[in-house]
């Protein structure tokens, strides 16, 4: 009852605050209109998400973000590195998961788990990101219940690199992923497709929209996809059933409210595989550890999950100078896990020890953003003010238990010998809360761009462990920032210059009792954008600064204690380009050169790099439509280059460098396509990460070939 009422207390208080601004918006309106300040520039009035789902429509080149300020903002004049993945992107190279998505953005590590892919594990600049939906935070305390989304169901996928605490809260320094939904278009249309591949791959999904009434009052949509595929790893599957519809009113041209749910259904999320370093990274004697291999018990091994969202985005906008949003969304997911996994070779045999786990956990989660957007003038300069309150809640009930499992021979595996369960012997029920209030300004002068933001939170996380009847609490408060300039000039370029800061939230106590202080991210950067007049193109170059500080490390006074002395730095250049040539060749292009460092640690590792970060990376991709006799046929083809990583924290153990190909080719008539693709086109074997614990095989060779009908 208690959780409910602070839930109800913070969700009431917020819509308050609501309230207050579209009580209070009208009469400011108005003595605005009779000053003699000039209106505000059109295209910041334009609602972001009406204008993105546009653009995305047939083109992989973006130009308007809002993720970076949280108001429609041309990319060109965003002092912040952001980069996008359209649907349009999206579909051409056939991903099937968000990591597969972002595989060509610069400075973006998002495939290290290979054919693993339960979760969505995305490094940016060295750090793991945080996911949004929508622009509100997916909880990511809840580790097997974590919510997936197919990226079918989204119109893009945005990438806000550094720290970005200023408008969405705790979230870690390396970036933030936002997908972004479809949504209701009053342009009716739709499509329909098959696909298939190797490993048994099938796949199905339709994306219908369109107004439901004479007046596009109302508007519709509804996506669906099933997929079904294994894996390169035997007995191992994944198999997802997804819907998403979704409802826009607009009583009028002000006024708007949509719908947004999305139910999920995976009756196999996949399986952990990791195989021990000594027989894949490092030779063992006794033979070399296959990419089919399962270390698991057929039979046994089981991961289910179910998942549904409802929310709503409601926006108003009084006039040229004043508009209010408000974005809600309760999530539920559950998940049952019971999985056998490799912990490590037996000596001087060709054997594999294994361990078991018996897992479930449930998680609700409920997340609020009321924004209030304001246009006005101050002598020369023009202000876009965003000042917003988010509030956001997560329950976590999860029960678990940890055994061993007999060995199995890697060479010749043998199921047959039995396995028992451990039963539940750990019940937590944990809670987290944060409430932020945010204030940023975007000035612009002739050409100058001015970005100001800043950002106070209140966290409080409640962990109770239901078998020994104990009880523990934190509470946490942090202040955030961002302050940025942009000069745009007229032959389309824009160099630029900011720092950002970040927290999040650290659980734990040192010796004394004291609990810790959420780690801080900061981050300098200056870059350069170019947005070539007459061409459909945009590129990016930045250089970052980036330190994690208050990170916790052994104390080496007290033993199995830790101290908060701990620093990451991470800094490194980024160039990235997307370009259309012509109507008909695109052109995607990215390197990234990252530096890390351990600055601070008393783990032995000062002065190393973090494992499994690749210090080089470069990608590649284009895509060319031809006319004349082969009408209707594209072609395209991607090289993506993953340069050596660190295996260990002390820095022994280095990870191949490698390079993969990727390929497609399509062909419409009417309303039809065919489309194929494949993906490390020559079959590599190499291994994806390595880390103290394990390494994870690379995706080997797949292809994948899709009919379609769009109308």
């Amino acid at each position: 009852m208690k959780q409910a009422r602070d839930i109800f207390q913070g969700i009431t208080a917020q819509a308050a605050l609501l309230a207050t601004v579209i009580g209070s918006a009208s009469p400011m309106a108005n003595a605005a209109e009779n000053s003699s300040a000039p209106p505000a520039e059109s295209t910041m009035v334009v609602n972001a998400n009406t204008q993105q789902t546009t653009e995305d429509e047939g083109n992989a080149v973006a130009h308007v973000s809002a993720a970076a300020t949280k108001t429609a903002t041309p990319l060109i004049e965003t002092p912040q590195s952001v980069s996008v993945v359209t649907q349009a992107q999206i579909a051409t190279q056939a991903a099937k998961t968000i990591p597969q998505a972002v595989r060509y953005l610069a400075g973006v590590s998002a495939e290290s788990s290979g054919p693993d892919t339960r979760f969505d594990t995305i490094y940016v600049r060295g750090f793991e990101a945080d996911e949004y939906l929508d622009g509100l935070r997916l909880p990511r305390e809840a580790y097997w219940s974590r919510p997936a989304w197919d990226p079918y169901l989204l119109s893009r996928i945005e990438v806000v690199k550094g720290p970005s605490s200023v408008l969405y809260g705790q979230a870690n320094p390396g970036g933030i992923v936002n997908l972004v939904s479809k949504k209701p278009e009053a342009q009716p249309g739709g499509e329909v497709y098959l696909s298939a591949g190797n490993y048994h791959q099938f796949g199905t999904g339709f994306d219908v929209t369109g107004p439901l009434d004479d007046n596009h009052q109302l508007l519709g949509r509804v996506s669906g996809t099933f997929f079904n595929t294994q894996t390169q790893v035997d007995h191992s599957r994944y198999q997802h059933f997804d819907i998403a519809p979704s409802l826009t009113w607009q009583p009028d041209a002000d006024t708007s409210l949509t719908v947004l749910a999305q139910l999920r259904r995976d009756p196999d999320s996949g399986f952990f595989n990791q195989q021990p370093v000594v027989g894949t990274l490092v030779h063992n004697p006794n033979g070399h550890i296959s990419t089919h291999f399962y270390g698991g018990q057929p039979g046994l091994d089981t991961y289910s999950r179910n998942q549904g969202s409802i929310g709503y985005q409601f926006e108003h906008r009084f006039n040229d100078l004043v508009t209010v949003r408000q974005n809600l969304r309760y999530l539920s997911s559950s998940a049952d896990y019971k999985m056998v996994y490799p912990i490590g070779v037996v000596p001087n045999a060709p054997l594999v020890n294994r361990a078991s786990m018996n897992l479930t956990e449930t998680m609700s989660n409920i997340a609020l953003d009321n924004q209030s957007e304001w246009h006005f003038a101050t002598g020369p300069l023009n202000h876009t003010v965003l000042a917003g309150v988010d509030y956001m809640h997560t329950s976590i009930r999860s029960n678990a238990g940890y055994g061993d499992a007999s060995p199995i021979n890697y060479l010749d595996p043998d199921y047959s010998t039995p396995v028992t369960l451990p039963d539940f012997t750990s019940r937590t029920h944990s809670t987290m809360a944060q409430t932020g209030a945010y204030l940023q300004d975007q000035l612009k002068w002739d050409r100058w761009v001015m970005n100001l933001g800043g950002r106070f939170d209140y966290a409080k996380t409640n962990v109770r462990d239901l078998v020994a009847s104990s009880n523990s609490q934190q509470n946490d408060h942090a202040t955030t920032g961002r302050a940025a300039l942009l000069y745009h000039f007229d032959n389309g370029l824009a160099p630029y210059i900011s720092y950002s800061t970040s927290f999040v939230p650290t659980s734990g106590s040192d010796f004394n009792g004291n609990a810790f202080k959420p780690t801080k991210g900061k981050q300098s950067e200056i870059g350069l954008k170019y947005d070539p007049l007459g061409l459909d193109a945009l590129f990016t170059v930045a250089l970052f600064d980036l330190r994690e500080t208050n990170v916790a490390t052994a104390d080496l006074e007290h033993l199995n204690y830790s101290v908060q002395t701990g620093e990451i730095r991470s800094k490194g250049v980024e160039l990235e380009g997307k370009i259309n040539l012509t109507p008909d060749w695109l052109v995607l292009a990215s390197y990234a050169y990252t530096d890390p460092e351990v600055v601070q640690s008393n783990n032995g590792d000062k002065g190393n790099d973090p494992v499994a970060i690749s210090r080089n990376s470069a990608r590649l991709w284009s895509e060319y439509s031809l006319h004349g006799a082969l009408d209707g046929l594209k072609v395209g083809g991607g090289a993506r280059y993953i340069g050596t990583s660190y295996a260990n924290r002390a820095n022994t153990l280095k990870v191949p460098a490698a390079t993969v190909y990727d390929a497609m080719v399509s062909y419409r008539w009417r309303q039809w396509q065919m489309a194929l693709n494949a993906e490390n086109l020559t079959n590599k074997v190499y291994l994806a990460s390595c880390q103290d614990n394990g390494c994870e095989y690379a995706i080997k060779r797949q292809y994948v070939a899709t009919l379609s009908y769009q109308w």
